[in-house]
């Protein structure tokens, strides 16, 4: 009695705080989502891999902007019996050179616009790895929230019955007291009771133990347990392939390997490179202190043959674009179908709702009606069990069958193709 009386007091607890607001904000899949979202590493470490790439994109910008350089330089290159480095004028020549060097590689625009691009598609691919891992990530925490809320619901119907139970048995006792009912009837009534009891703490026990779980995945710190919501899947739009995260990814690296083919032609043209520098070179000879000057000068690189590894590279290019091409018609065609299954699997279950509700209707009228008849004695002890028994599987069988669309709901709305 002890026992049920702390069930009682831990659910009504329990049951209250969503109608009191207190959880008002930790009782819903979108805080567990948002929470979740905020505390992942895996997220986090994606936005500062695009950091770093968008710095690696304004460093590639600056290598193609003006350059200043010091150079200082001072040599010794003696020459032994005539033996020694050509141009020296005495026996033993000298160097020393203090310079300041202004220098720039020049790119065609489409050239440069291209290098530009490999960071944007870059950053385009990181954007897509973390909408997939995020997509994961709310998957799981849809499908953990699921489970819990799933237990909290079960735990519900148990209460009810035991409520059922506890109201009649006061009754039923002075009715078997007055020989109304036999002894063994009210034992089975107490030992069907005490059953419904213990599936009420092992449900409990599911649903705390759920609960924590969905924390943990979270990273929701707050430990005080709430009245979960049920959670809605917004299913107006059906999903779409063209708009979902592979479509885009496979667009992306499509942009990638065609920017890629861009950038193995541009490499073959020709690259200039104009200088000027200022300052002082002398051998230290005949009137050093004149030894200031300028100059200027430029750098023409061009390609004339690689061995046609420009050939090879493009064909490996081309091969991997039809590759993405194979990859993306197939998972096109594995995305259409799996919707397809989906929504079947839904329209089944709503049908199998629409039956559970009207048979446990009846059941219902049925559990009311033995009431009345309860205390007459007009109804056989193992007919009102019977019929709570088959009220309970009723509800608990609803249950699931609506927890099933649910299930069905958060993988349409969040596909994940295998």
């Amino acid at each position: 009695m002890f026992e049920s009386k702390k069930i009682k007091l831990f659910l009504f607890l329990l049951f209250s705080f969503l109608n009191t607001g207190f959880f008002t904000a930790q009782n819903t899949l979108d805080y567990y989502l948002k929470t979740s979202q905020q505390n992942n590493p895996n997220l986090k470490d994606f936005n500062n891999q695009m950091s770093i790439t968008s710095l690696d994109s304004i460093k590639m910008r600056k290598e193609f902007g003006f350059k200043v350089n010091g150079i200082a330089d001072a040599s010794y290159s003696p020459v032994i019996n005539g033996y020694g480095y050509s141009g020296n004028t005495t026996i033993n020549g000298n160097n020393l050179t203090f310079l300041g060097r202004v220098s720039r590689d020049f790119l065609s625009k489409k050239n440069y616009n291209a290098k530009l691009n490999s960071f944007s598609l870059a950053i385009q691919q990181l954007i897509n790895q973390k909408n997939f891992s995020a997509l994961n990530l709310k998957k799981a925490i849809t499908e953990q929230y699921l489970l819990a809320y799933q237990n909290q619901e079960q735990t519900k119907i148990d209460q009810e019955i035991i409520d059922i139970f506890g109201q009649e048995d006061l009754i039923l006792k002075k009715l078997t007291q007055k020989s109304v009912f036999r002894q063994t009837d009210y034992l089975s009534f107490k030992v069907t009771q005490q059953q419904n009891e213990l599936q009420l703490k092992q449900h409990l026990a599911d649903f705390q133990n759920n609960f924590g779980l969905l924390q943990l995945l979270s990273g929701d710190e707050e430990k005080d347990i709430s009245d979960l919501q049920k959670p809605e899947f917004n299913l107006q739009l059906e999903p779409d392939f063209k708009e979902s995260i592979y479509s885009k990814k496979f667009k992306t690296d499509s942009l990638k390997l065609e920017n890629d083919i861009n950038l193995i032609n541009y490499s073959y043209q020709p690259k200039l490179s104009l200088y000027a520098d200022g300052g002082y070179s002398s051998a230290l000879m005949q009137t050093p202190y004149k030894n200031f000057g300028i100059s200027a000068g430029f750098s023409l690189n061009i390609p004339i043959y690689d061995g046609h590894q420009k050939e090879l590279s493009l064909q490996q290019k081309k091969i991997e674009l039809d590759t993405r091409k194979n990859y993306t018609d197939f998972y096109e065609k594995q995305f259409k179908q799996q919707k397809a299954v989906i929504k079947n699997q839904i329209s089944k279950y709503n049908e199998m709702v629409n039956l559970a509700t009207t048979q446990m209707k009846y059941s219902k009228t049925l559990i009311e009606a033995n009431l009345k008849q309860l205390p007459t004695g007009d109804v056989k002890m193992v007919d009102f069990i019977l019929a709570i028994t088959n009220y309970t599987n009723l509800k608990s069988g609803l249950l699931q069958y609506k927890m099933q669309i649910l299930h069905l709901e958060n993988q349409l709305d969040n596909m994940i193709l295998p």
